[in-house]
């Protein structure tokens, strides 16, 4: 049931990539929008938009552009919020080494890069893993980030270097072919300057209705925990560079 569906899309979870990649010549149309909501002591409230066009090319390999918005509401005092808003663009590559329905597991490696208001450069790689059976799906990536922000001063250039490791984890039952619930685990692990800085986890269902020309997902994502405390991150979760809950909803279209 899962491969029927498989060949006019490649996504089924909000965070959690899957192995499917899209046939040579198709397309899809992607809308994201994700809320990211609650910091410790301030009113936080992000924004984060993309726009992304996904690419089938043939030989198991797909692509995709993507042009971002990232805006966000914070407060700086006792009566008053500012606003800031950034622009950027980033372009994906995704290659299926192995299928799932006719292997024990199915695998694909997925590299992202992009730039973020013209003085940021992130880099993401994934190793995908999943596996359908019955009405069943689950997928495991194994993210690495790496972001690089430059800052120029007096005629010299300096830049902050920010990795991270992150296991995203999602299971879905599918009620029908059109009509799937499910679960994602999110551990995001900050490391800056060979440090590991905190482990945060986050958890919430996820809700995926789908044609065959057009789908929807939505998910709600509470963090959960802070699974490794530091003398930069010492509380029960991290409501600083984390939020208290994220929300995304994913609209998409093929042709």
């Amino acid at each position: 049931m899962i491969a029927a569906s498989a060949g006019a899309q490649d996504r089924y979870f909000a965070y959690t990539y899957t192995s499917n990649v899209l046939p040579k010549g198709a397309i899809d149309l992607e809308l994201w929008h994700t809320s990211r909501i609650g910091h410790s002591d301030q009113f936080f409230h992000a924004q984060d938009q993309r726009m992304e066009a996904e690419f089938g090319l043939g030989k198991k390999w797909q692509t995709a552009f993507y042009f971002n918005r990232f805006q966000k509401r914070f407060s700086t005092g006792s009566n008053g919020t500012e606003t800031s808003s950034e622009l950027g663009f980033s372009n994906e590559w995704k290659v299926k080494l192995a299928d799932p329905n006719t292997n024990k597991i199915g695998f694909s490696l997925y590299g992202e890069w992009g730039i973020k208001g013209g003085d940021e450069f992130e880099l993401e790689t994934k190793a995908i893993l999943d596996k359908s059976f019955g009405k069943n799906l689950i997928a495991l990536n194994i993210v690495g980030e790496h972001e690089r922000e430059f800052d120029r001063k007096e005629g010299s250039t300096i830049s902050e270097k920010e990795n991270a490791i992150e296991l995203d984890l999602g299971y879905m039952y599918n009620v029908s072919t059109n009509f799937g619930l499910g679960l994602e685990l999110r551990n995001h692990n900050e490391i800056k300057d060979a440090e590991w800085e905190h482990s945060a986890l986050f958890a919430g269902p996820t809700i995926n209705y789908r044609s065959d020309r057009w789908f929807v997902i939505a998910n709600v994502l509470p963090q959960l925990r802070n699974l490794h405390k530091t003398a930069e991150a010492p509380y029960n979760r991290v409501l600083d560079e984390h939020e208290k809950v994220e929300a995304r909803i994913i609209v998409g279209i093929s042709f």
